[in-house]
């Protein structure tokens, strides 16, 4: 996943095409549930990861810090405005490629979100949200360690995936397993 999203970023970069990247920025006085506290504004967990970091001195990312799970709602200033839907408006997005982690959490919620506001008229001219299969990934909870821990769920990583996928899907998003950005040969 790490990989194919730091393929898919240099593409985008070298064709000096628009890219926004979310980072998850938690407050610790803003819990989650269920999730225990996680990625807390200011700590490693809360930075691109090493093979991504380069992405922050590229003129066409824009770096989002988000306090939530979703992207879309994370992405809203306390004056209202959303820097998500300006950057689509600004950069006249009409599809959006999306790669990730969790799959059937943060990446679902933002395909929800996304798909929801294009459907009410709020991301023109958006049309697409395509979720790169290999690009999203998802974290695993064994059974035996959800039986062990306090308030823990078994999250059993491949299928969690397939299932953040498959809802995706069902949602309208379009499923990609593999990306490519070659220029169209002319007639």
């Amino acid at each position: 996943m790490i990989n194919e999203s730091a393929r898919l970023a240099r593409l985008f970069c070298d064709k000096n095409l628009p890219v926004l990247a979310f980072l998850d920025s938690h407050q610790p006085n803003k819990p989650e549930e269920p999730y225990p506290p996680h990625c807390i504004a200011g700590t490693e967990e809360s930075k691109l990861v090493p093979a991504l970091q380069w992405i922050e001195n590229e003129p066409n990312v824009t770096i989002r810090r988000k306090d939530c799970f979703d992207g879309y709602l994370g992405s809203v200033e306390a004056d209202g405005s959303n820097v998500f839907v300006d950057w689509v408006k600004n950069n006249q997005i009409k599809a959006i490629l999306l790669v990730g982690i969790c799959t059937d959490i943060c990446v679902l919620d933002f395909v929800c979100s996304t798909l929801s506001a294009r459907n009410r008229g709020f991301l023109t001219p958006m049309e697409n949200v395509i979720v790169y299969s290999r690009g999203c990934a998802t974290f695993d909870v064994p059974l035996h360690v959800a039986r062990n821990t306090k308030g823990a769920l078994a999250h059993p990583q491949e299928l969690m995936h397939h299932v953040g996928l498959y809802m995706a899907k069902e949602r309208a998003a379009v499923i990609a397993n593999e990306v490519s950005l070659a220029t169209p040969k002319k007639p």
